[in-house]
């Protein structure tokens, strides 16, 4: 009778210890993903200040709308002449 108590005792404390190690090593990979999404959060908001910056917001407003300051004059050419241009820019095959 002692024997089936101390083996009940035993498989609970057993248990029990399992139950915090697998406790603490969940808290040690959440507070590593913890800090990895604080980084991700940290480089983000740097993304976000360089977008907010005027320059970028000057630059994406003639790229995206077309949008001109005063005094400048906007040339637009047909999308074909464009993108062959670009495209046998890089390369000298005889042409």
């Amino acid at each position: 009778m002692v024997g089936i108590i101390v083996v009940l005792i035993a498989g609970t404390v057993g248990f029990s210890i399992f139950n915090v190690i697998s406790l603490k090593k969940e808290q040690h990979d959440t507070l590593a993903q913890q800090e990895e999404l604080k980084a991700e959060k940290q480089e983000l908001e740097e993304q976000l200040e360089e977008i907010n910056a005027p320059e970028n917001i000057e630059e994406e407003a003639r790229n995206q709308l077309r949008l001109i300051m005063p005094g400048e004059t906007l040339y637009m050419f047909p999308e074909e002449i464009t993108e062959n241009r670009g495209n046998s820019s890089g390369s000298n095959s005889g042409e």
